[in-house]
This record gives structure tokens, sequence and C-alpha cells, in this order.
């Protein structure tokens, strides 16, 4: 298990990494309409100078400022004609996926819940207007839940340590504040219910009788008698019994969602919420916290 956290460590890193350290050039807009992409040199009041982006070890370009309506820089700031290209205004629309590239149907598989000995199968849908988005899951145990020993494992899901969650599915309603790029933020509002086992432990008791006295309270005050019994208990040794149980859970969710190509997707998220457990002492409620790591296809 040690090596699978490694190798997913390694991957949310080169993730990141190729998310911050993707390929971006520079783009020149001319009058024409003409989009060029480019590296930028140097912006004089007359000229540009610019390098081809795949061989900045090339020539050098020059193009008259009088052809050129607009520069987009690679971090999304835009160099306007009639500012001069002195006044650098960002782009809010840049690095926004386009309609055709846009893919609002995903199906994943949790990586993590998989180093649990959870099954964990997704499908998300978004929306036409890319703010709200809505995911069906269904999570499927692959230990047997009556073998205690799964009792001393380090569950993703935290609750009380005595219940183990065999089989349950739910809904998360997702909503994205920001503009759909290559890595968007969202956050999102879930339900969950399905089944668990809960491990009870009884002491085993035994009774006997021995001599002993009792006090007769009389008119006169106590008498005391001794021709009596009095029973004893005793602890013996304790056995364990496992019973099916019902749960349902809410739950608040932050996350990312990380376009590796159109179809190829990662997701990341963590969750806190709260469990409640029928049938135990009437309801028992159980704090719930869990991390998510989701690879998929969309389309």
């Amino acid at each position: 298990m040690k090596n699978i956290f490694t190798v997913l460590a390694f991957f949310l890193f080169f993730v990141f990494t190729q998310n911050c350290l993707q390929a971006q050039y520079d783009t020149i807009v001319y009058v024409n309409g003409t989009r060029q992409a480019a590296k930028v040199v140097e912006i004089t009041k007359k000229v540009v100078r610019f390098k081809n982006p795949k061989d900045t070890l090339g020539p050098t370009f020059v193009v008259n400022l009088k052809n050129i309506e607009r520069f987009v820089l690679k971090g999304g700031c835009i160099d306007l004609q009639q500012e001069g290209y002195l006044n650098c205004v960002k782009d809010p629309t840049f690095g926004a996926i386009k309609n055709e590239d846009f893919t609002k149907n995903i199906i994943s598989i949790d990586a993590l819940q998989l180093t649990d000995s959870h099954l964990q199968l997704s499908y998300e849908h978004i929306f036409k207007n890319r703010k709200l988005g809505i995911v069906g899951y269904y999570n499927q145990g692959l230990l047997d839940g009556f073998d205690t020993s799964v009792y001393k494992r380090l569950e993703i899901k935290i609750n009380n340590s005595a219940f183990y969650k065999k089989n349950y599915g739910g809904f998360d309603f997702k909503y994205y504040p920001t503009i759909h790029k290559r890595n968007t933020f969202w956050i999102a509002f879930g339900v969950e219910a399905g089944r668990v086992v809960e491990k009870i432990t009884y002491d085993q008791t035994s009774q006997k009788s021995m001599p002993g006295f009792q006090y007769i309270l009389t008119t006169n005050g106590y008498v005391y008698s001794s021709n009596t019994n009095y029973v004893s208990y005793y602890s013996g040794p304790s056995t364990i019994s496992l019973v099916n149980r019902f749960f349902i859970g809410e739950h608040f969710s932050s996350g990312f969602l990380f376009r590796i190509t159109k179809h190829l997707i990662c997701q990341g998220n963590l969750s806190v919420g709260l469990n409640e457990f029928s049938g135990v002492e009437g309801y028992k409620y159980g704090v719930k916290a869990s991390a998510g790591l989701l690879l998929g296809y969309a389309f």
C-alpha cells in the first residue's frame, strides 16, 4: 500500500507541475484578424520584435505596430493599441475551454478509495451554463464486513471505528464559481445513504448464589438475618456481534477538476460532514471526513 501512495503522490506532483509549466505562447493579433503565435522580444513605439516560439534561437522578426491590433501575452495580459501598448489588461476569458473542446460528461474511479479496499465509481454531468453539475456515485466495500479484522483498519471514511461501510451511494451537487479552464475549482453539497456493519462487543456474565446477609426493616428498626443468599455476577470472555445497519449522511466538499487532455481528467477533493446511523440507541451520529483522487474519461 505504501508503494501505491508513493505512485499517487508522484502522479499528483507531475500533474500540478505540468499545469504550472505548460507551454503558453504570446499571440499577435493583426488588424486583418490574423492571429500569430510568437515570443515577443521587444515592443517599441514603432515596431514589435518577436521570435518563433518553437525556434527561440532562430531569426528575430520585425513588424510595424500600425499593422497590429493587439498583443495577448502568455499570462492572459492584453496590450491595447489605443492605449499605446503601455497598459496591460487581464483577459478574463484567457485559457477558457472552447465550446468544441468542452466535455460535459465524466465517468471516473476513485484511486484513493481503491487503496482502502473500496471500489467507487461515479458519473458527473456539467450543465450547459457550466456553473452547475450533478454527480452520482456508488461505493462497494471489497472486504468482508463480518470479518472483525476490518475494524482495525484506518478507513478513509472516518466515523465511529465500530462501523464498516459495506455499500452505499449518493449525489453531489456541484458549483463552479469561475470559468472552466484546464484547472477549475469547485465546491459541492452532497447526500449519501447505504448499509454499514456495526461491531458490538459484549462482556459475558455468569451468576451464582452465595451465603449472605439480609437486613429486614421492622417497626423497632433493623433486624439482622443470616438465613438468606445473594447473587454474585462475574465477567467471562467477551463476544462480538456484527449487525447490519442503515445510514444516511450529508457533507460539504471542495476540490479541483484538472483536464489532462480533452478526454482524460483528474479530480481531487476534500470532504467533511455528518453520518446518522439508525437502530443504534435510536440514532447515533458520527463525523465524516474523506479525501478523493478521481481518474476518469470525459466525453
